[in-house]
């Protein structure tokens, strides 16, 4: 199934003194460049996050394959959390100048994965997310992954594109802002399969003490 991408960049990098957490550097490539090679099939791309991530994406679409659209978007306002920032990112795929943007919106894959971009093995993920999407139960809209805990990985899940856009505007209403919402209200009426992947790795740097587990170097100048 072809597919779309949103990267979900943004946030304060609060408990790592306001580090850009995309930008923290991994087996040499920052965290956001490991998301976005494990999208690397998506038809379009939305990294929504400061534009302080342009170099990486950058670096990234100069091996990117030729057709790819990618885009930097934010969410507004500006750090008003993940479900906002999945809004700005799939509007930013379906828009374009004059009337381009009813034809992107026709043209948009039929699968959305989202991702967020500071695990620090999402390849895995996303092949496991689109593995499912190729076997689905009937009715099921979305693929949101458990570990190995339980938990729901809300931010590293799959949904189908047109469920998406409604589940946005549901969730916005009645004041039409998604601002400070989760994503479990985002997917409040969507229909989702809880794919548990005991095995995946969602291990991802919040603190200090997670980038010091794994050998990532955090200074002020990310």
């Amino acid at each position: 199934m072809k597919f779309d991408a949103i990267i979900v960049a943004g946030g304060r990098g609060s408990r790592l003194g306001g580090v850009s957490k995309p930008l923290l550097e991994h087996r040499g490539e920052t965290l956001l460049e490991h998301s976005l090679n494990a999208v690397r099939d998506a038809q379009a791309i939305a990294v929504v996050g400061a534009h302080a991530l342009a170099e990486a994406v950058t670096r990234y679409m100069d091996g990117a394959p030729d057709e790819q659209r990618v885009v930097i978007t934010r969410e507004y306002p500006t750090f008003a959390g993940p479900a906002a920032a999945v809004a700005a990112g799939r509007a930013a795929l379906d828009d374009g100048p004059d009337d381009e943007g009813a034809q992107r919106e026709n043209e948009a894959s039929e699968l959305t994965v989202v991702l967020a971009s500071d695990l620090l093995d999402p390849a895995p993920v996303v092949a496991a997310l689109l593995a499912a999407t190729e076997r689905p139960a009937p009715g099921i809209e979305a693929w949101v992954p458990q570990d190995a805990t339980g938990v729901l990985q809300t931010l590293s899940c799959a949904i189908l594109t047109t469920p998406l856009r409604e589940a946005i505007s549901q969730a916005a209403e009645p004041h039409g802002s998604l601002e400070n919402a989760s994503m479990m209200r985002l997917l409040a009426t969507v229909q989702m399969e809880r794919l548990k992947l005991p095995d995946a790795d969602f291990s991802d740097v919040d603190t200090p003490g997670d980038a010091g587990r794994h050998g990532i170097a955090v200074s002020n100048g990310h």
